[in-house]
């Protein structure tokens, strides 16, 4: 019986295509339709299954498996709005994950066609989410890299709750010594370390004006808040401030382009910039960047990264002018097992009337990021320490030095992956030990967020 089944099916075909459609006698059943279907569109026949699925779409709107074919011949015939309609329809039928998965793809494959990639982004997330086996879910993240890879946009959304001891980087300390005098000053209010939880939303995009083998050119837009909630505690000990006292925000464009070195087998960049950041509110400062960098892999596991970024920053209200420039060199190298190690060394001059904008900063930051969990969480390690000097301070004779170590610890936990997204927990301490005491601080904090897995 099933060679007579397949003798039909292919009888049906040979009519098919010597004949058409309107004039083949061969009646076949539904399910043999959609097998004949289906084999078209593997094997390159997108005509015959695009008539073959409509018939069956005429009979019953409600097959989901012809909705799907007829969604990729049209698709391969370039009807790409007939390609969407149907792979739309499709996902209204789906049911189960195996459906769901496969409506996902077809969506996004039938909007990727049509140019619409940001939109096939999402739907491959979705197919993501719903895919039945961990293969199916990794083909799915791979065609999602590919379609990023072919995207001129890139966007990203981030958003992260933090409960902090120091959320306005205030003293540690209650009482401090000014101009060497020999007794100490009261702090009050805002001056002190006030707890609270940081709210921080952003957003970024990216958009590729030009991309080769060796040269890429991209613009950016980058747009950033952050604002605080005080804890009960430190109303008790700032009545008169709230929260949004401390808001910062901080928008950016800027240009930027990079060159493929073959004779030194690095990668050349340059970056131009302006943005603005507000405080409480208010203006803060504007500013312009200019930056050059070289990256060139020293291994097939380890690179450097060199870096020198010019930074003007014009003062808004009270705020004084200042000229910064930043120099860092990086080093990673990711180990056999996966495992992730990075270095860095950066050495950073201000130059402003402002003394406490008058200073250099060197820099020593260390990452390791483990690539297999530990029970059901990934590690990520890091610690980076500085030491900062004024040369001048409006309240000490000697200027003012600074000391501080940062340490944290991020979780991130791929069994709650959702859409291609998981959940991260990041516990942060930071200590800054200064000869004036109204500039010592500490903080504790724990970050909650969500990043993306690929």
């Amino acid at each position: 019986m099933m060679i007579a089944k397949f003798l039909r099916i292919a009888i049906f075909a040979v009519a098919l295509l010597s004949t058409g459609y309107a004039t083949a006698q061969v009646v076949l059943s539904p399910q043999e339709m959609r097998e004949l279907a289906g084999q078209a569109v593997l094997q390159g026949r997108p005509e015959l299954a695009y008539d073959l699925s409509g018939a069956l779409i005429s009979r019953d709107s409600n097959d989901l498996n012809a909705q799907l074919i007829r969604s990729r011949s049209a698709r391969d015939l370039g009807y790409t709005g007939k390609a969407t309609a149907h792979a739309k329809a499709a996902w209204a039928l789906s049911r189960t994950p195996s459906e769901k998965y496969a409506s996902s793809l077809a969506m996004a494959q039938a909007l990727s066609s049509a140019g619409r990639r940001t939109s096939a982004q999402l739907w491959l997330r979705r197919a993501v989410h719903h895919a039945p086996s961990d293969a199916l879910k990794a083909r799915a993240a791979r065609d999602f890299r590919y379609v990023r890879s072919q995207n001129p946009w890139s966007t990203a959304f981030s958003f992260s709750v933090a409960p902090s001891s120091n959320i306005n980087n205030g003293s540690r300390n209650e009482t401090s010594e000014l101009f060497g005098l020999p007794f100490e000053f009261q702090l009050e209010g805002e001056a002190r370390a006030l707890s609270g939880v940081e709210v921080s939303t952003g957003f970024r995009a990216r958009y590729r004006l030009m991309s080769t083998p060796t040269r890429r050119r991209d613009l950016s837009f980058r747009v950033s808040h952050r604002t605080y909630q005080l804890s009960d505690d430190a109303k008790d000990i700032a009545p008169d401030v709230e929260g949004s006292d401390f808001a910062t925000s901080s928008v950016f464009a800027g240009i930027s382009e990079s060159h493929a070195l073959s004779a030194l087998r690095a990668q050349a960049r340059w970056d131009l910039g302006i943005g603005g950041v507000w405080y409480g509110g208010d203006p803060l400062f504007h500013y312009n960047r200019a930056g050059i960098g070289l990256t060139k892999p020293i291994s097939k596991d380890a690179r450097i990264d060199l870096g020198l970024t010019r930074e003007g920053q014009i003062g808004q209200g009270r705020r004084e002018d200042a000229t910064i420039w930043s120099a860092r060199l990086g080093y990673d190298l990711t180990a056999q097992g996966g495992d992730r190690f990075a270095m860095s060394v950066g050495l950073t001059r201000s130059s402003s009337d402002g003394d406490y904008l008058d200073y250099t900063q060197r820099d020593l930051s260390l990452r390791y990021a483990l690539a297999r969990p530990i029970g059901p969480a990934l590690l990520d390690f890091g610690v980076t320490l500085s030491d900062k000097n004024h040369d001048r301070s409006a309240v000490s004779m000697d200027g003012r030095d600074e000391r501080s170590i940062e340490a944290s610890i991020t979780a991130a936990f791929p069994g709650l992956d959702a859409y291609g997204f998981i959940p991260t927990v990041t516990f942060n301490a930071e200590r800054t030990d200064a000869n004036i005491d109204l500039y010592e601080t500490e903080n504790y904090g724990i970050q909650l967020g969500i990043r993306s897995v690929f």
